[in-house]
Order: structure tokens, then C-alpha cells, then sequence
């Protein structure tokens, strides 16, 4: 394929600024990236992986560039584009939603939501230009091999594939099939002899309705989460295809994470979480045919109690006596004179904290799915720059990617998602290449309840993640000559 370059005076101009900026590691990054037409950016998490994106594509003078990222990054992408390059981006409009209209082929930079990817009323659109690089960012979107998105993506093509991601290893080794199936369709195109050869895999037994109406057993082989096989094997396999830097490594001056962990007990809500869980044990242990959405359920109803019994009423949020978890961050907030940011799972749970920080007279921002894009900047824009705001809450899933809040050196979860990629990304936001001060990390859970064994499960993950993408990748990227 013929590759059109552009020549254009200010876009060298403006290279050379962003080149001025890089730090030595990402400028050998952009180098290594330049070699690897097909390949992962798995640097830590706030270590610029976007701009190496944009240094790339600069070098390599590219005429159609897609890009394709959460939603909620897009904004990101049109600001750096917009300071960094030529500013020549497109993104969807109807708040990234549509693409109805829109020439793809007009514009340098083109930016896509991974909900877009998936629309088959965009596909042809999409497919029609020929892309010289695609990036795909926060790639580990695409673990799933069976979603559309992921099908969706399977169809694109284009020389060049740059697939970003700090957390690309999730849950297991199967998390990485659908990328290297893109990067190397040709040596990884079986996703079952991956999954057998990587993947701990386990015979469980359920029960199945037949034709007759009657439940009959059928055994089904289930991936472990956690575990590995043939750990050496796939560090090789990630060593030619991943470049990788942890914070540690590269940025000798930015400050480190140190956790606490502060345990609560709960309160009144226990009579309350004690009928929850004989209820759960009790349909457990029925011998009925029991769903995982059943399950599942319940589990988030105990977890819900553990923050706030409101939160299981379908009733608007009332005012009440704060849990003993929404009293010790309450306690936490008010004893320090630093800004502070507050994760949790539970939108609901936002209002309820929401409510009582104003009571307290603490002034906070929110961030959650049901703010918009532009007043999500303006959120964080306040968060950043105004002394009076002392408070940043949201939910994970939305303020956990694609923003900074290095305003503040001190995060706290009340709750935790089963990912702990979920989890150091939000913790990111904090712990980024602006940050002045060490970062506290506070882990608020209840004793004795669901979340001793959420954060068990968790921990395990982490050590799965550490031994594979951190620990051994980064080693042989040492010992072996680039």
C-alpha cells in the first residue's frame, strides 16, 4: 500500500515541539514502535502512551488515521491532537454516538468510540477508507472474542495496528487472543489451542433443561482466572510483539503508591446483611436449578449493604443516618487539608456521598455516567485548578480512564470492581507523569463480609498480572538485545 506523506511546514514545526517534549524513554518507544508495524504499547498507565501514538504517526507522515477508543476518551484524543499535531481530527457528533454525514476520508485524524465500532449501520462507512495506521486504545476492550466489537475489529485492516493498553492482561491469557490474533492472524488463528495451551481450564458440571423439561447434567471446561500455563513460553510471545515500561522504571522521579488499608465494621446494616447471606446460602444449598444472574444478584445486594442499605431501595435517596463506612470516609475527608478523590461501583452510592459532603459543607465535583462529556471536563478542570473544590467523586467506570487529577495525592475506594485493572487505572488518574507528591491509596472494606473475599479474589489477580505482564516481560525486555 502506498503510504501518502504529508508535507507541510507548521506540521514539522509542530513535530519537532512534540518530539521536544517526549522524555528519553518514549522517543526509544516511538522508535521500537516504527519497527513493530503490528504490536502492543503496554507502558504503565499515565506514562504518554498518546502522545508516542501521535509522535508515531508524525514520523511515519500517514494520510488516514483511525483511531478507536472508549467513548469517554474521544475528547482526550481532540485535545492532544489539537495541541500536538495539526488539530486536523474528526470526531462523532450527537455525543459520539452518530457518524451519519461525516466524510472519514477528509480529515488527518479520525477518532471512534469502541460502541461505533460495533454499529453495523457505521461498518461500510468505516471500512471504506483505507486507514494507514490503527490504533486501538485502552485495547484490552477487545478481550472478549465473541463481542461484536471484537468481531468488528477483526475486520479491520490497515499496515500498521498499535494496540495500547497499561492492563492488558485482565483475567487470563485468553484476555490477549483477540490481539494477537489481529496483530498475527496467520500464527494465532485457533482461539481454543490458545486457550488450551495458556489457560488453566477446569471440568465443571451443570445442570441444563432438555427437550423433556427435565434438568441434565453436562460437563463444560471453564477457564481459572488467575492462572497460567507455560508462564515462560508466553513471555516470549509478549517479548516480540509488547513494549512495556513501568513507572518505577523510567521516571525514577515520580513518586510512588503507598496503600492503607482501613477496615470497618459494620454497623445496624449487619442484622440486614446477616438475612441477606442465610438467604443466599439458603437457595445455594436448595439443590434448585440456580442462574448466575441469581447469584449474582444477591452478591451485589450484600455488597450494597456493606456501603449503604439505601442503596437496595428503588426509592429516591432519603436523608439518613450515614453507614459506618460513609462515616469513616467522612472522618478520612475531613481530617486531611488535600484534595481527594473517591471511587466507587455504585452510582447511587455517589448521590448518597454527594449528600452528605454538602452537609458537611465540603465542596466537590461529580463524575459519573450520567454527566456529559463536556461537563466532565469541567468537572475535572475545577478539580485541577480551583482551591476551593476539596472533593472528586465518581463511579469507576466512569472517571477510572482518560482523565488527570493530580490535584490530588490521595485516592479512596469504598468498593472494588473483581478487575484489578479496573482498579489501577482509576487509581492512574492520580498516579500520573504531573504528579508532585507520593500517592496514598485507601482501601475502605467491611470485616467479616463479602468484600474479605472480593479482595482475596482480587489479589490473586494481581499476582497473576505481576508474574506475566510486570515482573517477567520487563525482565527478558532487559536481558534481550532490541
Amino acid at each position: 500500500m502506498v503510504v501518502e506523506v504529508l508535507h507541510n511546514r507548521s506540521m514539522i514545526e509542530k513535530e519537532s515541539k512534540l518530539t521536544k517534549t517526549l522524555f528519553p524513554f518514549q522517543k526509544d518507544d516511538v522508535a521500537w514502535l516504527m519497527e513493530h508495524p503490528r504490536c502492543m504499547n503496554s507502558n504503565d498507565c499515565g506514562l504518554g502512551k498518546t502522545l508516542e501514538a501521535l509522535a508515531l504517526i508524525e514520523r511515519l507522515g500517514t494520510r488516514h488515521n483511525l483511531i478507536v477508543c472508549p467513548k469517554t476518551l474521544c475528547a482526550e484524543w481532540f485535545n492532544q491532537c489539537d495541541t500536538w499535531s495539526d488539530g486536523d481530527m474528526l470526531t462523532p457528533n450527537d455525543k459520539g454516538d452518530r457518524l451519519d454525514g461525516l466524510n472519514l476520508a477528509g480529515p488527518h485524524y479520525v477518532c471512534v468510540n469502541y460502541d461505533l465500532l460495533a454499529n453495523r449501520r457505521y461498518w461500510s462507512q468505516i471500512n471504506s477508507v483505507k486507514w494507514d495506521v490503527i490504533i486501538f486504545d485502552e485495547s484490552h476492550r477487545l478481550k472478549n472474542h465473541k463481542a461484536k466489537r471484537t468481531e468488528y475489529a477483526y475486520l479491520l485492516s490497515a499496515p500498521r495496528m498499535v494496540f495500547m493498553s497499561g492492563t492488558p492482561l485482565q483475567n487470563s491469557p485468553a484476555d490477549l487472543y483477540p490481539l494477537f490474533h489481529m496483530m498475527n492472524p496467520k500464527d494465532y488463528h485457533n482461539y481454543n489451542q490458545w486457550v488450551n495451551y495458556f489457560c488453566v481450564r477446569v471440568e465443571n458440571q451443570i445442570w441444563l433443561r432438555g427437550l423433556d423439561g427435565k434438568p441434565h447434567p453436562r460437563l463444560i471446561k471453564s477457564i481459572v482466572p488467575g492462572k497460567i500455563n507455560h508462564t515462560d513460553e508466553l513471555n516470549y510471545v509478549l517479548h516480540n510483539y509488547m513494549i512495556r515500561h513501568s513507572k518505577s522504571e523510567v521516571l525514577k522521579d515520580l513518586p510512588d503508591k503507598q496503600y492503607r488499608t482501613v477496615p470497618v465494621e459494620l454497623g445496624p446494616e449487619r442484622k440486614q446483611y446477616v438475612s441477606l447471606q442465610n438467604e443466599l446460602l439458603a437457595i445455594l444449598d436448595s439443590g434448585e436449578q440456580i442462574t448466575a444472574p441469581k447469584v449474582i444478584a444477591q452478591m451485589v445486594r450484600l455488597r450494597q449493604v456493606c456501603l449503604d442499605p439505601n442503596l437496595m431501595s428503588s426509592e429516591p435517596i432519603k436523608s439518613s443516618t450515614p453507614s459506618n463506612k460513609t462515616k469513616t470516609l467522612l472522618e478520612i475527608v475531613e481530617d486531611t487539608d488535600d484534595k481527594v478523590v473517591i471511587f466507587t461501583m455504585f452510582e447511587k452510592y455517589v448521590q448518597i456521598l454527594s449528600n452528605e459532603l454538602t452537609k458537611h459543607n465540603i465542596t466537590h465535583v461529580i463524575i459519573t455516567g450520567q454527566v456529559d462529556l463536556q461537563a466532565r471536563g469541567a468537572a475535572v478542570q475545577m478539580f485541577q485548578n480551583n482551591p476551593d473544590v476539596k472533593v472528586c467523586l465518581g463511579t469507576i467506570g466512569a472517571m477510572g480512564e482518560g482523565i488527570t487529577l493530580t490535584a490530588s495525592h490521595t485516592c479512596i475506594f469504598t468498593d472494588y470492581s473483581y478487575n484489578p485493572a479496573t482498579i489501577w487505572q482509576a487509581e492512574d488518574r492520580v498516579h500520573r507523569i504531573t504528579q508532585k507528591e507520593n500517592v496514598l491509596i485507601i482501601d475502605l472494606y467491611c470485616q467479616n463480609t463479602i468484600e474479605d473475599h472480593l479482595r482475596a479474589i482480587v489479589q490473586s489477580k494481581k499476582e497473576m498480572i505481576t508474574e506475566v505482564v510486570i515482573k517477567s516481560v520487563v525482565e527478558r525486555m532487559r536481558q534481550m538485545p532490541l
